[in-house]
């Protein structure tokens, strides 16, 4: 059996704070296989993106890795040089941010910030050296040399209209949408093995969001990619995802097959999620909404990190670490840390 694509081991993130450690990662496991689109849900605050940014190795200071793992296919990331790193980041492992207008460079058109993309990551002969408008003035290289031609194909791919004439343009010339097909582009330009992508239809309406994650799914195959794909969005998760992670306040809480999540969730942080959701079948019932907030990431006092909220609760579950165990079939790989869950399901 071959190694996973991505699988992270008992990750810690910290941030040092005057008040304290800030554990906005806290000893997560999470394994991404070849051709799957792993989801990972959870409310604003629960670490999400520090997981994100962990994986792909963009920790801001002074936050840092403390403890665990990162293997991608099989050879770990933390234990790799910083060049070693680089080589891999953008090439092999590539990143879609939720907010592309801050993420795409506003004084260089679209198709040259993919055709870099290509240069720096791919042996199209072409220098990088110069900056990319000055070789798009000065030798006329971009729209002659591969990379160009590249990108124009991966603008096609993402379903940009007339792409050979956008690729000229310049993102505020673009739509939210069309911003967000450019990023897919640029990170899928080196066809990674790996895609990680940060809310990727934040702020776009449902219709362009619709297409959005139809693309998604679309290119996973078109280029045998595997995709983590990271929202706060349930019904984003049900559409795309094969298998889905819930994060809460720094911690994965349940983990299963999206099917099996969505018909038998069994943490009640999970069935706290689904029960506020709302429904298009079903408009006329009332939402439940989770009571209080996601906690201060700092010295959590409590073993279990949604104790406070939970109404099932106990003493035990303030004092007790949870840990995971199988709560479904014998073989639905579905688990839940949670000390009130048993074998299949039960509640103790």
């Amino acid at each position: 059996m071959s190694d996973p694509v991505l699988e992270v081991r008992d990750l810690q993130t910290q941030f040092p704070t005057d008040r304290g450690v800030v554990k906005a990662v806290d000893g997560v496991d999470l394994t991404i296989e070849s051709g799957e689109i792993v989801g990972l849900v959870g409310e604003s605050g629960s670490g999400k993106s520090v997981l994100a940014d962990s994986v792909v190795g963009i920790v801001e200071e002074p936050g840092e890795i403390a403890g665990g793992d990162v293997l991608f296919n099989g050879e770990s990331l933390l234990e790799m040089s910083e060049a070693e790193r680089e080589s891999i980041r953008g090439g092999n492992i590539s990143m879609v941010f939720q907010d592309p207008m801050n993420s795409l460079n506003p004084t260089l058109r679209v198709g040259e910030q993919i055709a870099e993309t290509v240069r720096l990551h791919q042996d199209v002969g072409e220098s990088v050296s110069l900056s990319a408008e000055m070789k798009r003035k000065i030798v006329g290289a971009a729209k002659n040399g591969e990379a160009w031609r590249r990108a124009i194909e991966m603008l096609e791919a993402v379903e940009i209209p007339e792409p050979d004439a956008r690729a000229t343009d310049y993102p505020h010339q673009f739509s939210g949408g069309m911003r967000q097909r450019a990023m897919i582009a640029m990170a899928l330009s080196c066809e990674p093995d790996l895609l990680v992508a940060d809310e990727p239809t934040t702020a776009l309406d449902v219709t362009i969001q619709a297409q959005i994650l139809d693309e998604l799914e679309g290119l996973k195959d078109a280029f045998d990619t595997s995709i983590l794909l990271i929202t706060h969005d349930l019904a984003v998760v049900a559409e795309t995802c094969d298998r889905v992670n819930v994060m809460y306040a720094g911690e994965i809480v349940e983990r299963a097959e999206t099917e099996t999540l969505f018909s038998s969730p069994e943490h009640p942080y999970t069935q706290g999620l689904i029960a506020s959701t709302p429904r298009l079948e079903d408009a006329d019932r009332d939402l439940q909404p989770i009571e209080g907030n996601v906690p201060d990431l700092i010295d959590i006092p409590y073993a279990c990190h949604f104790a406070p909220r939970c109404p099932e609760s106990n003493r035990e579950c303030f004092e007790v670490d949870p840990e995971f165990r199988d709560v479904g079939e014998p073989d639905d790989d579905h688990e839940a840390a949670c000390l009130r869950r048993g074998p299949e399901g039960e509640q103790l």
